[in-house]
């Protein structure tokens, strides 16, 4: 599973809102609201945006993009993918550490089935594909649209009941450099790295995956960024965790019970 913010916008939400409309029109979900259109969804980012200057982001784009084992244990079924946005979004809200929900924030979701190669893709680069082309096999991930701003409406009904004392909402961004800090004007922030592997264990955990070594997030970010023993280390792991069967079929076999 990949998660990972993608882009953010300064001005209106209208624009990413109508791009996300390329491959079906309508059929939004949110928090607690499904087949929503895209005129509502814009409506509702673009609300939402108190204490925000001209040149702050306004919203931030996070995509959900499940591997194609994933996509086959899951039987590609766009509700099971539904739900699960609606989970890690409880793993994005947390991820501030500000102790708040999904829905203290404002965020609406698009599930798309193709994805087309980019320039970027080491097979255009290679020219092996075209870009543009579709790209084979399951392809379906999430978009989802975040407003920077926490749910105004929500803010004021907390405030309004006793509930928190704040005088302005929160401003939220997975864009911060911020890990965690309890010192210091900026309290909070967001581990963009902690957010990943916790959206993936989300997905292990929801619908039973057993996710091996080298389809972990842990394990493609050391590979890419780590220094030598590092990767060194990781590939150890992974040859040892390769060997794990084959000692248990063995030690079966060593006291005759049949598999």
């Amino acid at each position: 599973m990949v998660a990972k913010v993608a882009s953010s916008g300064k001005g209106s939400s209208a624009g990413l809102v109508n791009y996300l409309e390329k491959q079906e029109r309508g059929n939004w979900f949110s928090e607690d609201q499904s087949g929503l259109v895209a005129s509502e969804v814009t409506a509702s980012l673009d609300d939402n945006r108190k204490n925000l200057g001209r040149d702050d982001d306004k919203f931030y784009q996070v995509v959900l993009c499940p591997s194609e084992n994933e996509l086959v244990h899951i039987g590609n079924d766009k509700e099971k993918l539904r739900e699960y946005t609606r989970t890690a979004m409880e793993q994005y809200a947390a991820n501030f550490g500000k102790s708040i929900e999904s829905k203290d924030l404002v965020w609406y979701a698009k599930i798309e089935q193709e994805r087309t190669h980019s320039h970027r893709d080491r097979s255009v680069q290679q020219q092996e594909q075209n870009e543009g082309e579709k790209k084979e096999g399951p392809q379906t991930h999430v978009h989802i649209i975040v407003s920077r701003t926490e749910n105004l409406n929500r803010f004021q009904e907390r405030k309004q009941s006793g509930e928190i004392d704040r005088k302005n909402p929160l401003k939220l961004s997975p864009a911060t450099n911020h890990r965690g800090t309890d010192k210091g004007a900026v309290r909070g922030g967001f581990n963009r790295v902690a957010f990943k592997e916790a959206a993936e264990k989300q997905f292990d955990q929801q619908f039973n995956y057993d996710r091996s070594l080298t389809e972990t997030f842990r394990y493609a970010n050391t590979m890419q960024k780590g220094d030598q023993a590092e990767r060194l280390a990781m590939r150890q792991e992974v040859r040892k965790e390769s060997q794990i069967p084959k000692q248990i079929k063995e030690q079966r076999q060593d006291v005759g019970i049949s598999l």
